[in-house]
């Protein structure tokens, strides 16, 4: 299926797990994909070898995506090398804190969030905006986490960049609706990933795997396709929604 053929996506911190997955289902279904990473310099040219050698075609760039400028230069870089921007998926992520709320700090706790998981994606769809609006119209898709809606213990940070994302992403969708650009969002259950294996135990994971209605833990290539979808013309009247993937086990109400 070659259904992004001629489409050009942006895909932050796709080095690994669930961006290096969306960012190689994009380029299979034939887009050209920019993707970005902050350490891992061989892992994402890695994928981005395999990109090419399925059909698409990559663009890989170290940004920063705390920093306004990178943001700027990446889309630029983009625009330049593929002539436009139809699709941005705002991926990045840093390892969250957990602690007790009376413990936490709001310089080395709560803002590195928020600089994250919303200044990144407000700055990033800035950037993007005026090129979908020349294309007429185009896909912005921002990753959540499915922990925001469970209120759970020590997660203050994280939750609440994530919820404040989860609004951006609403305003969004009716502001730029007009504009033929639609702005949903994914929130991720536990998915499998090499994090995942080094911190939970096997028991951890087994009752995980109980509680999941679907009896197995979630891979990124689920979420992939969920986010493929999304962007795709297929849902092409879908827009300020989110889609829970966690196998039933965080379904909301």
């Amino acid at each position: 299926m070659r259904d992004f053929e001629g489409k050009v996506a942006i895909v932050t911190g796709a080095s690994r797990r669930i961006g290096a997955a969306t960012a190689l289902e994009f380029g299979r279904r034939g887009a050209s994909v920019a993707m970005t990473y902050l350490t891992n310099k061989d892992r994402a040219e890695a994928l981005g070898r395999q990109i090419e050698e399925a059909g698409g075609r990559a663009l890989v760039t170290r940004t920063d995506v705390r920093e306004r400028s990178d943001i700027r230069a990446l889309v630029d870089r983009t625009v330049e090398a593929f002539g436009g921007v139809d699709i941005m998926v705002n991926n990045a992520r840093i390892l969250h804190p957990r602690a007790d709320f009376l413990e936490m700090d709001w310089e080395r706790d709560m803002w590195p969030m928020l600089q994250v998981h919303l200044a990144a994606p407000f700055h990033c769809c800035q950037a993007v905006v005026p090129h979908m609006i020349k294309r007429g119209g185009g896909a912005i898709l921002n990753v959540l986490s499915a922990s925001f809606r469970r209120g759970e213990g020590e997660l203050h940070a994280y939750a609440a960049a994530k919820s404040a994302l989860r609004s951006l992403t609403l305003t969004l969708s009716n502001d730029l609706g007009p504009h033929g650009i639609r702005v949903n969002s994914v929130s991720p259950g536990v998915v499998e990933t090499e994090e995942f294996k080094t911190r939970r135990t096997e028991e951890q994971r087994r009752q995980v795997v109980t509680a999941t209605p679907m009896r197995r833990i979630g891979v990124p290539e689920d979420v992939a396709a969920a986010i493929a979808f999304l962007c795709s013309d297929r849902a092409g009247y879908i827009t300020g929604e989110d889609v829970v993937i966690a196998g039933g086990r965080d379904n909301p109400f």
